[in-house]
């Protein structure tokens, strides 16, 4: 069997070929501890008012953020101690994220079983919502038109 002859076998197949030949070796190796994906998600600020969820972030980007922040716990002040602990979830987060590129993570947010959009390097920002018993500002009314009658009325179209 040559190269493009294993490459073309199915994975199940060609693994079973790998533990045959290595399986002297592998049988006295300790099974590797697999991260399982973190349980649950966090809102992490990226911009005023807006936040993105960790689960939808790059491992470089992770990985950015977890420097920053432990910069921020190194260098004491105000918001070390929330920094530091931003850099244990960025750990959690990386280490699973390494084995996991492109995994979409599915878990829980808040209290809700939720599952996240693919990582991105610029993932989709949210605006902040009520939080912890705040009561939500009412939503703003739609814009006026002037367009004249109701919807029924053709000549109230504007083109």
């Amino acid at each position: 069997m040559n190269r493009d002859d294993f490459t073309s076998l199915p994975i199940p197949l060609a693994l079973g070929l790998l533990w045959d030949i290595a399986q002297a070796k592998l049988e006295n190796l300790e099974r590797p501890n697999v991260p399982r994906s973190p349980k649950y998600d966090d809102r992490f600020t990226r911009k005023k008012g807006q936040f993105c969820w960790v689960s939808e972030m790059t491992l470089d980007s992770l990985e950015f953020w977890r420097r920053k922040k432990a910069e921020g716990a190194a260098a004491g002040g105000q918001y070390a101690d929330s920094d530091g602990k931003w850099v244990a979830k960025f750990d959690k987060w990386i280490e699973w994220r390494r084995l996991f590129p492109y995994e979409e993570w599915s878990g829980t947010r808040g209290e809700d079983r939720a599952n996240g959009a693919p990582p991105s390097k610029d993932p989709a920002l949210h605006a902040w919502g009520p939080r912890n018993g705040e009561t939500s500002a009412p939503a703003p009314a739609p814009a006026a038109t002037d367009y004249g009658g109701g919807a029924d009325d053709e000549d109230s179209i504007p083109f």
